[in-house]
């Protein structure tokens, strides 16, 4: 919080972006794994930096009317890239060199770094400046969360669902279509594809929405998106002594109608905390959040592959989403007490 949000963007993609132009050097004259391994690592923390300063930076140039607005704009844009992002990236390995294309990411963060320079921001001159220990301020941060009672509800489901949920990609996905139904690789990635776009057509919703209240129903689009998850896990086992890409044709329909549902539950829920949590906490937060985030996402895959080993990704699938509605049903349960008190 003691830190201006815009200078530490900056800061993040320009270090990257010399990163990057230094595996360029490196590369020219060696190949060394663990060089491009140490990279990389320096690299996925400088980008935690960078995802947090701008999260909080968001809440502070937007107004709490406008935040899931460009939250949604933002989700499509990000999900845009990643649906054409992997046909530009094989285009490049297939065409260019891998030095060529070192030197292309490294300009494409310069010129990032050069656009982020236009942003017009002025930090929050009333936070606190007194100094404090990384472990006083994390202590902080824990203790505010717990205090909140609403945002603490909301918390717990944040990693419950990175537990159960963020495993889907690799483990219950591929498990069910590739390992299950025999499905290529390529169709597999195209169903990846029909998810990212029915995020897009939910990110362009929510930019032109002026009349639906998210929020508000966002206990009922958790409910639903886990029992379409749940829905997808049972067809899998119903549809399985039929043709195979039969269930191929429903699982991307579901995979669009997820993706579009998992869009509006992420968008209400990320511009919530941007609107409920105080700026001075904001960067613990999201900081927090990421942390046990990161830390269970791991745990939850290994839980699923071991779990699926023995009784299949379809039925692990069904399992993970029936305690998702359950986890659900308590935490809006807590919170509407919490608002009656």
């Amino acid at each position: 919080e003691k830190f201006n949000k815009k200078n530490i963007i900056l800061i993040s993609d320009f270090l990257t972006s010399i990163l990057y132009f230094i595996l360029f050097l490196y590369f020219k004259n060696s190949n060394s794994l663990i060089f491009l391994f140490l990279i990389s690592l320096i690299i996925n923390i400088i980008s935690k930096f960078f995802e947090i300063a701008s999260k909080v930076l968001f809440s502070e140039i937007n107004t709490s009317e406008t935040l899931e607005k460009y939250n949604g704009l933002q989700s499509f844009l990000e999900n845009t890239v990643m649906i054409i992002g992997p046909v530009i990236g094989t285009y490049l390995f297939t065409t260019f060199s891998f030095n060529l294309i070192l030197i292309i990411v490294s300009l494409s963060y310069f010129l990032s770094f050069l656009q982020e320079l236009f942003i017009k921001y002025e930090k929050i001159t009333n936070l606190s400046k007194e100094k404090s220990s990384f472990f006083k301020d994390f202590k902080e941060g824990i203790n505010y969360i717990k205090s909140k009672k609403i945002i603490f509800n909301f918390f717990i489901l944040a990693m419950f669902l990175n537990f159960f949920i963020a495993n889907n990609d690799e483990i219950i996905n591929p498990g069910i279509l590739i390992k299950k139904y025999q499905i290529s690789e390529k169709l597999f990635g195209f169903s990846v594809a029909c998810y990212g776009l029915g995020s897009v057509v939910a990110g362009i919703f929510i930019y032109y929405n002026k009349k639906f209240k998210l929020l508000k129903k966002l206990k009922l689009l958790f409910i639903l998106n886990s029992f379409l998850m749940c829905l997808l896990g049972l067809l899998s086992i119903i549809l399985f002594k039929y043709n195979h890409y039969i269930y191929f044709v429903v699982f991307i329909f579901f995979q669009f109608l997820i993706g579009m549902i998992t869009t509006f539950v992420n968008v209400p829920l990320i511009s919530s905390f941007q609107k409920n949590v105080e700026i001075e906490y904001q960067s613990r937060f999201f900081s927090i959040l990421s942390f046990f985030s990161n830390g269970l996402g791991p745990l939850g895959v290994l839980y699923a592959g071991y779990l699926s080993s023995y009784i299949g990704a379809d039925v692990t699938y069904i399992i993970d989403n029936i305690a998702i509605i359950i986890i659900v049903c308590l935490v809006f349960n807590n919170i509407k007490e919490a608002v009656v008190n």
